[in-house]
């Protein structure tokens, strides 16, 4: 299995920024992210939602419609979200104040899976029990 800059050598949960990175030619971080260096890597449903809310003014309905299928098509499996991600959800969201709701779902379903969260997101470092590594580690 193949050890990553920042130590890890197991399997990662991806957060939008990453999943943006695959299916946007000209993203900022498009160069760094390769989906075939990760060991099985994830995202969740909730990404699929997400990603649609961030591009609703630049995709055309018909590729919104079908993020889902890009991101599987990314080599990224997509799983649904389940109580025990949520219940970690709500327990990250009241213990911090900045963690919005796509936030909380992802971290959350990073911390149901044990795995670290695969952001730039500055936030997540500061995080209690979250692992985190930034895709340019990778």
């Amino acid at each position: 299995m193949k050890t990553f800059g920042s130590g890890w050598t197991g399997n990662v949960y991806l957060d939008t920024d990453v999943i943006l990175a695959l299916l946007k030619v000209d993203d900022w971080l498009a160069s760094q992210v390769d989906p075939a260096t990760l060991a099985e890597p994830k995202t969740s449903v909730a990404t699929a939602i997400e990603v649609q809310y961030v591009m609703e003014d630049e995709w055309n309905r018909d590729r919104l419609s079908t993020v889902h299928d890009a991101i599987v098509d990314e080599g990224v499996d997509l799983v649904p979200l389940t109580t025990d991600m949520m219940d970690e959800a709500g327990s990250l969201r009241r213990s911090y104040g900045r963690i919005n709701v796509f936030d909380g779902v992802h971290l959350g379903a990073a911390k149901a899976y044990n795995e670290p969260i695969v952001s730039t997101d500055t936030l997540y470092p500061e995080i209690d029990g979250v692992n985190h590594i930034d895709p340019r580690d990778l």
